[in-house]
C-alpha cells in the first residue's frame, strides 16, 4: 500500500468515525445545551432530528446489471492475421536483427489494424487515433520567420552608407598617421 492510499483510507476511517459519533450523540449534547441554556439550541436540535431521520432512511437496493452473454465465434483470436512479407521478416531472414526488423515492422501499423478490439482499458485513448489525428504544424515556423527577416542580411555585404563617410561638422580633414589637420 502506498503512502498515500494509507493517508486515504485513514482519513476515510476517520470521517466514518466522525459520522458515527454524531449519530449517536449529537441530540444528547444539544439536549444538554437546551437544559443549561447555554445557547438557544431548539432550531439545531429540530435541524439534527431530520439530519437523523434522513440518514436512518432505508437506501434503494442498486439495480442489478444483467451479465452481457458472449457469443462464440470460429475465430477468437485477438490480433488480426499478419500480413505474409512481415511474417517473412521473422522467418524467412537468417540474418541477424529479424526480430527487431519484424517488430519495426508490426509496430508501423495502428493498434485498430493490428488487434480485433481493445485488449486493455488503456488503449481507449490511442484507439482509432488517426481519425482525430490533425496535420503536424511546423512549430519553428514563427521562430525562423523573426530571425530570416530581423537578423540576417538580405543581401551581401552592402558599401557604408554617404553619410559615414563625411566628417559630422561639414569640415573636411587630412589625417595622417601621426595627426589630422582640419581645413
Amino acid at each position: 500500500m502506498t503512502s498515500h492510499a494509507f493517508y486515504a483510507d485513514a482519513e476515510n476511517k476517520t470521517n466514518r468515525r466522525i459520522r458515527r459519533w454524531y449519530q449517536e450523540n449529537l441530540l444528547t449534547v444539544l439536549h444538554h445545551a437546551k437544559e443549561r441554556q447555554a445557547r438557544d439550541v431548539d432550531a439545531s436540535i429540530a435541524l439534527a432530528e431530520e439530519f437523523l431521520r434522513k440518514l436512518d432512511e432505508p437506501l434503494e437496493k442498486p439495480a442489478v446489471v444483467p451479465l452481457r452473454e458472449l457469443i462464440p465465434s470460429k475465430d477468437d483470436s485477438l490480433m488480426k492475421p499478419i500480413e505474409p512479407e512481415v511474417l517473412n521478416l521473422l522467418y524467412g531472414g537468417t540474418e541477424k536483427g529479424a526480430a527487431k526488423k519484424y517488430l519495426k515492422a508490426r509496430n508501423k501499423k495502428a493498434p485498430e489494424d493490428r488487434y480485433n478490439f481493445r485488449l486493455t482499458t488503456n488503449w481507449d485513448y490511442g484507439w482509432q487515433q488517426k481519425q482525430y489525428r490533425q496535420r503536424a504544424r511546423d512549430v519553428n515556423r514563427a521562430r525562423c520567420a523573426i530571425l530570416r527577416d530581423t537578423f540576417y542580411r538580405k543581401n551581401n555585404l552592402a558599401a557604408d552608407p554617404r553619410h559615414y563617410s563625411q566628417p559630422a561638422g561639414g569640415e573636411i580633414s587630412v589625417c595622417s598617421e601621426y595627426s589630422c589637420n582640419f581645413t
